[in-house]
């Protein structure tokens, strides 16, 4: 670890993003590589290139602007060994189709998207890493957890354009999906909202933030192998075995933030994460977005 430098890897994951149209910048948001079968792809949200609520889809601003395209800071060398970020024009339309992936069944109403995108090579090979290599140990994620969403609240960064890091919490069972805009109902769950393949995550977290990637923490002892798996100590082949990590800290990449929605979230100060199988399905179905500009039958 460097005295003077970046001290964790996990801060040179995330990036900004700038949306835009021909008038110049719209907004600012958080965004991640993700590498799914060799392929690398951006993450962010859905609402982040349409300028909707992607369950309303309302104009998220009073404006009647929308982003045509964005432009990724990345860092890049200059002047051969010495590199900054620099914001680089990515186009998210084609033709005036999108470029984009979304969900193959739920579509805008998973505020998640995946641009095929590949790490420029005037990036240093250390920078922007996807942020689902950079730890292969999974861990307990539980509620409670802590979890950290890094990016860049209120478009703010520091040194070269390094994100920040807000902690919150697992607030909600992540292997459940959540419901929004539920009414009371006295067998089961909540009942007549939507339902969304993603949990809570209790933290006070601020515009730009969106799309950033999210990582657990966990200290303790676990079975790297299975780690929801309760632990034996009395077993004879316990202290030979090299998959149990005893008195450890580790992190792992968990999902895509993407902040809060309605009233009662709000108010809780509930935002949500949404799981990484969700971003998955995105890359495998290579599902092509809808124009979020053009209302569908389907919406």
């Amino acid at each position: 670890m460097p005295e003077n430098g970046i001290r964790s890897t996990y801060s040179q994951s995330p990036f900004q993003i700038f949306m835009c149209d021909d008038a110049g910048v719209i907004s600012t948001g958080s965004a991640f590589f993700y590498k799914y079968e060799e392929e690398w792809f951006l993450i962010t949200n859905w609402h982040n290139f349409s300028g909707r609520h992607f369950l309303t889809r309302a104009p998220l601003s009073d404006s009647s602007r929308f982003p045509t395209y964005i432009k990724v800071k990345l860092s890049t060398y200059i002047d051969g060994d010495k590199f900054t970020t620099i914001a680089q024009r990515v186009d998210i339309y084609k033709d005036y189709e999108p470029c984009w992936y979304q969900h193959p069944t739920l579509g805008h109403k998973c505020d998640v998207v995946a641009l095929p995108l590949n790490r420029p090579k005037s990036c240093p090979e250390f920078m922007h890493n996807a942020a689902n290599c950079i730890s292969k140990i999974k861990i307990p994620v539980k509620p409670g957890c802590t979890a950290f969403i890094i990016g860049f609240p209120h478009s703010l960064s520091v040194g070269f354009g390094l994100p920040l890091w807000k902690s919150g919490y697992i607030a909600s069972e992540p292997h459940y999906d959540i419901e929004i805009g539920g009414s009371l109902s006295e067998i089961a769950g909540t009942q007549g909202g939507t339902k969304l393949p993603a949990f809570f995550i209790d933290s006070l977290t601020r515009s730009g933030m969106s799309g950033s990637p999210v990582f657990a923490a966990y200290t303790g002892n676990w079975d790297s192998s299975d780690p929801y798996k309760e632990l034996n100590m009395d077993d004879p082949n316990f202290w030979s075995r090299d998959d149990v990590l005893l008195g450890e800290n580790r992190m792992q990449f968990i999902g895509c933030y993407s902040g809060r929605v309605g009233k009662e979230e709000e108010g809780a100060a509930l935002g949500l994460c949404w799981r990484e199988d969700v971003i998955q399905e995105i890359c495998k179905s290579r599902n092509i977005g809808e124009h979020p500009q053009i209302t569908s039958s389907n919406s």
